[in-house]
């Protein structure tokens, strides 16, 4: 198949790799000058809309910024490019119907990227709450913004930009989708969230949310771009146990009384994202892949009421 690249940052860059290095695709690169630098894989690339409607790709790759996602990812459904798009599918609902519209009308797959449902802690979790209802939940993340992409000024990235659709909302939105993904739609009690410190320029840098899921089962949320502690952690409390599920260090720690037990996962950060670019291309042409249009267009919707509803 023929792919192109709308935006090769740190994450489009890593998509590439892995599809260069386990797959046998043919790759395209848009870029929007042609005197920028060229790509560091060798990825052909191109400079206009009709250089790319005569490659006439078969999928698009929208990682570019989120703001960009959805008339990027518009303009390649309008040629019937099937989507993979990085996360979070948009910064807004603006024209987000309409993307979907599309997609369905020409039966094209929308994908929208979010790598953590294939962490290895998230699927023994998902493996393990079949038979096990918790009580309550409390999460937190937590990493330092400006050590994110070495080399570049943070301040000047997406990332730390609010009108570019940056900020920890959207930025440490996995937090979120995977509480979707295990619990299911969330209701919003009460969300927090404000720019603290000098990590971003003018997005908010912590946040701190309540939600509640049904089975009368509450979650307490804690995400900042703030802390030099790298933190990925969900605890979770049932009945007769309790279990701290780390991602970071991919490990998962049952605690009952008198009793702890340590299951440690094999993982390196490539493995979750190369088994993503299998389930994708394995699901292409069924309309019921996970984080398709309806799912995607939903749990947006749950995270811009959660956005809007910040004090």
């Amino acid at each position: 198949m023929k792919l192109i690249f709308f935006g090769l940052g740190s994450i489009g860059e890593r998509q590439a790799r892995l599809l260069q290095d386990n797959f046998e695709h043919e790759l395209y690169a848009f870029r929007s000058g042609k005197n920028s630098e060229k790509n560091k894989l060798g990825i052909k690339e191109v400079h206009t809309l009709e250089e790319i409607e005569k490659i006439n790709p078969d999928v698009a790759f929208i990682t570019n910024p989120t703001k960009l996602h959805i008339s990027t990812a518009l303009q390649c459904a309008d040629q019937g490019m099937s989507l993979f798009i990085e996360k979070p599918l948009s910064s807004s609902k603006e024209d987000v119907q309409k993307l979907m519209d599309t997609a369905n009308s020409k039966k094209l797959s929308l994908y929208v990227a979010y790598c953590m449902r294939f962490h290895p802690v998230i699927k023994w979790l998902k493996e393990h709450l079949k038979n096990n209802k918790p009580l309550h939940t409390s999460v937190m993340v937590s990493s330092y913004l400006p050590n994110w992409r070495e080399g570049i000024d943070h301040l000047t990235h997406y990332s730390a930009i609010k009108e570019s659709g940056g900020g920890v909302l959207l930025e440490l939105s996995h937090e979120l989708d995977y509480l979707y993904y295990l619990f299911g739609t969330p209701t919003l009690i009460e969300a927090v969230s404000s720019k603290a410190g000098s990590v971003t320029t003018d997005a908010e840098d912590f946040a701190d949310i309540l939600l509640s899921f049904s089975g009368n089962l509450n979650c307490n949320l804690h995400m900042n771009f703030l802390s030099r502690l790298d933190r990925r952690e969900m605890i979770l409390d049932f009945e007769d146990h309790t279990v701290v599920a780390n991602l970071a260090e991919s490990k998962v720690t049952i605690l009952s009384d008198g009793e702890a037990e340590l299951k440690k996962f094999a993982f390196e950060r490539d493995d979750m994202y190369l088994e993503q670019l299998n389930y994708f291309f394995d699901n292409l042409n069924n309309p019921e892949i996970m984080n398709g249009p309806d799912e995607s267009s939903k749990f947006l919707n749950t995270l811009m009421e959660i956005k809007e509803a910040v004090k």
